[in-house]
């Protein structure tokens, strides 16, 4: 069988499927959007995963969506498969796999997002009791950031601009795999550029054993520290950093343009415009977070 894309899969359900031609097609056609918001027109839609599409939903939540939206973005995505293996066009072998559906009635929380005395007490355990300034740099670079774990992880020195301030996140998810490009607060400073003078492996944080199972053995001695529940049905994870960050943006009095730029939300690519003009500013946009560990 030829490789299908997810374009031709989701091009095919709009036009072929009765119900995504009459009332349905308004929202059809913007939640499967969000899906190619998220990755690309050529993804190869059997590469769909359970995971995937837990941090596609995770990273709508933050960026404001309620259960309902994100119960049509997985039903946006689960009809395209569907409908495409029912009419041939993917695999008669491959498994759909089963998605996470969201209780409607529950109403929206922080719930995910730390406090700043949560993440300060967080950095201390890590450095002062495990002993773990890698640990505890990461923590705070992810607050300070927005950035996600595994931004974190791959980071190179090259992308590290101390002059300009700057850090080129490159393959970011919300932008089709463009780059975007977040402020250096200057509590970070000091860390980044004690990090890229001792580099040894061309990553800024990991190394060549540093992965997620280690962050993750890491991650929850924090979270049992402050006495929070870990395990898959904690909601209590390594992203929630990424979601204070945006709480703490927010609660300094950027607007919402400045934060979503910060951030790299790719429902406001509008704004994308605005970015390279203003690179003065990253630093500017960072250092409004008003955190005072270091």
């Amino acid at each position: 069988m030829t490789k299908t894309t997810w374009k031709e899969c989701r091009n095919y359900t709009l036009t072929k499927r009765p119900s995504w031609q009459k009332s349905g097609r308004k929202s059809a056609i913007l939640y499967s959007g969000k899906f190619t918001e998220f990755h690309h027109w050529n993804f190869d839609p059997h590469k769909i995963t359970y995971r995937l599409m837990l941090e596609d939903c995770h990273e709508l939540k933050a960026q404001g969506l309620a259960n309902a939206s994100l119960n049509r973005y997985v039903s946006a995505v689960s009809t395209v498969l569907s409908f495409c293996q029912k009419n041939q066009l993917l695999s008669q072998d491959w498994t759909i796999p089963r998605f996470e559906r969201y209780n409607e009635a529950e109403t929206r929380n922080d719930r995910d997002a730390f406090t700043a005395n949560e993440v300060a007490q967080m950095i201390s355990y890590a450095r002062n009791t495990l002993a773990n300034d890698d640990l505890g740099d990461i923590i705070l670079f992810a607050v300070l950031t927005g950035m996600r774990q595994g931004e974190i992880l791959k980071l190179t020195n090259d992308c590290i601009d101390i002059d300009q301030r700057s850090i080129t996140v490159r393959n970011a998810k919300a932008k089709r795999g463009e780059s975007r490009y977040v402020g250096i607060h200057e509590s970070l400073l000091p860390i980044l550029t004690k990090r890229m003078a001792n580099n040894k492996f061309g990553l800024t944080f990991g190394d060549d054993w540093l992965n997620d199972d280690q962050m993750r053995s890491w991650w929850h001695k924090c979270l049992r520290h402050l006495g929070k529940p870990v395990g898959e049905g904690s909601p209590w994870k390594f992203h929630g950093l990424r979601h204070t960050c945006g709480t703490l943006l927010i609660q300094s009095g950027l607007n919402i343009v400045e934060v979503a730029t910060h951030m790299g939300h790719s429902s406001t690519r509008v704004t994308e415009r605005y970015l390279h003009a203003n690179d003065k500013d990253l630093a500017k946009r960072a250092n409004s977070i008003d955190f005072a560990y270091v």
